[in-house]
């Protein structure tokens, strides 16, 4: 077997077995370069941005070949209970993409762009995913079934809503689904967080169950709570007082709601963690590609939080996200480091195998 099959057979396996999660990555590194951009920290946000569009890039040629290619295991995941939800990264990596356009590279036109395959990802994902669960013949445990990246399908949901707050002073249309999209994202973290907390609390919880998109139980609160600050920001202006109308109070108290909730999540999440790798003996030091999961919401609670200050002028809160914003920062770091020594220790694999093919032909070549 030469090397190049040797590459070959490492590039079909990550785009078969490309978990559909991976692309809380680009949500990740997207929205610190966000928090960056926000408080001053101009070169790191641009280094981020282009991580984060590269990243996009590769995923999506992963994602081409696993449809092209691997079809069937495609539709397997979209139809499981456990990796399904996972998709609706790829809608909520797009949106916080076209978001880093509007806010850190000021760049409109993309970020429009980005957010029709947004809003139709979002269509086909939501629709498809939970049509085929819902009349799925077998369907597992909720123990097994349900976990945090389940609230994906809010973070996706207001993402949408999020992009087309952002984008509404140029197309006024944006602001009426920028408010209906938020009010579908935030029944639905309702409903699903319902679900999560039985299972957290009758059904019986290992250490391995407790993973990075637990993280999300806040961090469906955070983007929440970012979709309701933009909506209260642009309301205020004269093109759409009007149109927030009797919904500002209510958007306001249900926005802070959310704010106070996912602020409640952010120590347990920590003693749970704690509880995990003391208990598990699981190893901190280790790349695990479901821990962008975790880095999404920390950047969302630095950014979600500078808004809401910013909304309800809240000044009371503005040393939250200042502080908050390095936490996201070194996860984020910690997060890109595991994965680039991953690929080195892949890349190291395929440079030791070139080495024993050559020295296999030398010694041939001897004899």
């Amino acid at each position: 077997m030469t090397a190049e099959h040797v590459f070959r057979k490492q590039w079909n396996g990550v785009a078969g077995d490309l978990l559909p999660a991976y692309f809380a990555m680009v949500m990740a590194t997207g929205i610190v370069s966000i928090a960056s951009t926000l408080y001053g920290l101009i070169l790191f946000a641009h280094v981020l941005f282009y991580i984060d569009l590269s990243a996009y890039i590769i995923l999506w040629i992963f994602s081409a070949e696993r449809i092209l290619f691997f079809r069937n295991r495609y539709a397997e995941d979209l139809r499981d209970h456990a990796r399904g939800p996972g998709f609706f990264t790829v809608v909520a990596g797009t949106n916080t993409l076209g978001s880093v356009f509007v806010v850190v590279m000021k760049d409109d036109t993309i970020a429009f762009f980005l957010w029709i395959i947004g809003f139709l990802l979002w269509l086909f994902y939501q629709y498809y995913i939970f049509t085929a669960l819902s009349i799925s013949k077998t369907k597992p445990l909720v123990e097994k079934g349900i976990n945090g990246t389940w609230l994906v399908a809010t973070v996706s949901t207001q993402s949408v809503s999020v992009l087309a707050a952002q984008l509404s002073q140029l197309h006024h249309w944006m602001f009426l689904i920028s408010i209906i999209m938020y009010f579908i994202g935030w029944m639905t973290y309702v409903l699903v967080m319902s679900l999560i907390n039985y299972r957290l609390l009758f059904l019986k919880l290992d250490t391995d169950d407790i993973m990075g998109p637990y993280w999300i139980n806040m961090g469906a609160t955070a983007i929440t709570t970012l979709a309701g600050a933009l909506i209260l920001i642009d309301g205020s202006t004269p093109a759409f007082s009007s149109m927030l109308g009797l919904f500002r109070p209510f958007i306001a108290g249900a926005t802070f709601l959310m704010w106070a909730y996912g602020s409640w999540w952010i120590p347990w999440l920590v003693i749970i963690g704690i509880w995990k790798y003391s208990v598990g003996g699981g190893k901190i030091v280790s790349y695990d590609p479901l821990f962008w999961g975790g880095v999404f919401p920390m950047g969302m609670y630095t950014v979600s939080t500078y808004m809401l200050v910013k909304a309800a002028s809240l000044n009371e809160l503005s040393f939250i996200p200042r502080y908050f914003l390095y936490v996201a920062i070194i996860a984020w770091i910690y997060e890109f480091l595991g994965l680039l020594i991953r690929i080195a220790e892949r890349l190291s694999g395929k440079w030791n195998f070139k080495q024993k093919t050559k020295e296999g032909t030398a010694n041939t070549d001897v004899k």
